[in-house]
């Protein structure tokens, strides 16, 4: 007698990172409530970060040369911790010179919405909130250590019209306390 094994499949929804048109909070750099309407015909580069990670404070000169180098990104910076006071972190991110916003994120809404895990941690969206790229800036804690810069190898493809050849990268960094 032959035996019959039935295997059930079930189909599970696959679950989409949010999209993200408008940004409403408090920006740290700016020291205000903003409310930001992203330009969805220009990519958005999204930077997760942490006053209390020695990885995201070394990524904050990289970063601005990288908005910089590359005026036709939107560069948002969200810091998302549950722990950390609104003015811890402004006393924090006072201390150093960001040329793009960076949203409190306590309530790790945004963290959250596109599934970030640790800071830092970076997302690459394009038109139709199509994700280009996600992870690690580089491929070390401290960018002058690098030998892997991930983050500008996707913009340098992006901007000259080329696909991300690598489109996940090992994101390094200290996880986001929810």
């Amino acid at each position: 007698m032959k035996k019959i094994i039935v295997c059930l499949f079930f189909m599970l929804p696959v679950v989409g990172i949010a999209k993200i048109h408008e940004i409403q909070g408090f920006d740290l750099i700016a020291q205000k409530e903003v409310d930001l309407q992203l330009d969805l015909l220009k990519p958005r580069v999204f930077y997760f970060l942490s006053a209390w990670c020695p990885c995201s404070q070394g990524t904050f000169d990289h970063l601005n040369s990288l908005q910089k180098k590359f005026p036709q990104f939107q560069f948002i910076g969200f810091h998302s911790s549950v722990e950390i006071t609104k003015a811890d972190a402004i006393k924090y991110f006072s201390k150093y010179e960001i040329n793009f916003p960076i949203i409190l994120d306590k309530k790790i809404t945004y963290a959250d919405k596109v599934k970030a895990l640790k800071t830092p941690h970076v997302f690459i969206f394009g038109k139709d909130d199509e994700l280009l790229f996600q992870g690690g800036a580089t491929n070390s804690r401290l960018v002058k250590n690098a030998d892997k810069f991930y983050l500008q190898e996707a913009l340098n493809a992006l901007a000259k019209g080329r696909e991300v050849k690598i489109k996940n990268a090992k994101t390094i960094g200290c996880y986001i306390q929810r």
